[in-house]
Formats: C-alpha cells, sequence, structure tokens
C-alpha cells in the first residue's frame, strides 16, 4: 500500500506526510471523465494542546478539485478528514492540510497555476 500513496503523491507533486492515499479510479460525472483520487487526513496531535491523546469522531468527505501537469485531465482529490476530539483540552478539531484552505474545494495547487496564467504579458495582436 505505502508504494501506491508514494505513487500517487508524486504523480500529484503532494508532500504532506498527514495524507494517505489509498486507491484511484475513472468515473464518468456529467459525460466528463474524472480520475478520482481517494484519500485520508490523518491529525496525528490536537492542533490546541499539542497532545497525541486524541478520541477519533468520524470523517468528512470534501472533494478537492486539483490541476495536474496536464490541465486537460479533469482530477478530482476525494479527501476524507479526520474528526477528533482532544481528551486532554475537550476540544474538537477537523485535519487540515496545506493542499486546501479551511472550508475551500479548490486546491492551493490549481489557485497558484491560474495566477500564474493570469498574470503572463500577452500582447493584443497574440493569437495564443
Amino acid at each position: 500500500m505505502s508504494s501506491l500513496n508514494d505513487y500517487i503523491k508524486f504523480t500529484l507533486d503532494t508532500e504532506d506526510q498527514n495524507i494517505i492515499f489509498s486507491d484511484y479510479s475513472n468515473e464518468n460525472i456529467n459525460s466528463k471523465i474524472y480520475k478520482i483520487y481517494l484519500a485520508e487526513l490523518i491529525q496525528p496531535t490536537c492542533p490546541y494542546c499539542r497532545s497525541t491523546n486524541l478520541k477519533h469522531n468520524g470523517h468528512y468527505v470534501s472533494n478537492i478539485h486539483f490541476i495536474t501537469a496536464d490541465a486537460s485531465k479533469l482530477v478530482t482529490i476525494r479527501l476524507r478528514k479526520q474528526r477528533v476530539l482532544g481528551n486532554d483540552c475537550l476540544k474538537r478539531s477537523m485535519a487540515q492540510s496545506n493542499l486546501i484552505n479551511k472550508g475551500c474545494y479548490i486546491s492551493n495547487t490549481s489557485k497558484r497555476k491560474i495566477l500564474s496564467a493570469l498574470t503572463e504579458d500577452r500582447s493584443m495582436t497574440s493569437n495564443c
């Protein structure tokens, strides 16, 4: 399983150690073929008290739109974020990653690629 996880991380160029990829498939959504990657975002410590004494309280599933090197292929990461309760501080939290911002469904990588494409200098007579 670890080699598949490493392969998908290499393919998507992600380096977050808390994201564990388990599988991928192709799905037809609205007559478009999407490559769906299944992943879980784990939370090793409480963000409030930094304790590892956690009680897992389910998952929140979010579908993240992702752009790869070939932008013509539609990629979605179906990310299961762990919800936890810190046993020491009794505060609830959800796992977070630098892959996406909190409450957002567009990856930061996609945002950076779009921003760089919009900031390119082009002349008014350019055909590209």
